[in-house]
């Protein structure tokens, strides 16, 4: 059952320092050609000062960086062996680069139950030397009865 106290709930900060190898890595895992992406010489060309980090790169570090949302996910009754991934949202300030170190914190934007299914909104907001450079929100879906 899914346990409604969480919403506004901020979890703690996490660091994630940005690797020139993660960025390359999440781009061949997914496909991501895009040459800014994968050679600085080519990110310069095209007006970036170093690779930027691809644009769903915040799940990496939300993922990488605070691999605690597993047990927070469970604390708050969500069964994370039937979740579905609903959708990913970004709204970017600044590009991420190789070297930076990054400071997230995860919210609980959103919690809705019902009995076919539960839907949560996880809201994470980083920041680089104190400015937000990203917003990111991510919602998921955990359908309920024996055939979920």
């Amino acid at each position: 059952m899914l346990d409604m106290s969480y919403l506004g709930k901020e979890f703690p900060e996490f660091i994630f320092e940005v690797d020139r190898s993660k960025i390359k890595e999440l781009c061949l895992a997914i496909g991501d050609e895009n040459p800014i992406f994968l050679n600085k010489e080519e990110a310069q060309k095209a007006g970036y000062k170093d690779t930027p980090a691809s644009l769903t790169f915040p799940t990496l570090m939300n993922f990488w960086g605070y691999p605690e949302i597993w047990n927070r996910m469970t604390e708050m009754g969500i069964d994370i062996k039937k979740l579905l991934h609903a959708k990913e949202e970004y709204e970017y300030f600044s590009p991420i680069y190789p070297g930076d170190v990054i400071t997230g914190k995860v919210k609980v934007d959103s919690m809705r139950a019902s009995s076919a299914m539960d839907m949560v909104t996880f809201k994470s907001i980083y920041s680089r030397d104190g400015e937000e450079v990203l917003i990111a929100k991510m919602t998921i879906v955990v359908p309920k009865g024996e055939n979920a």
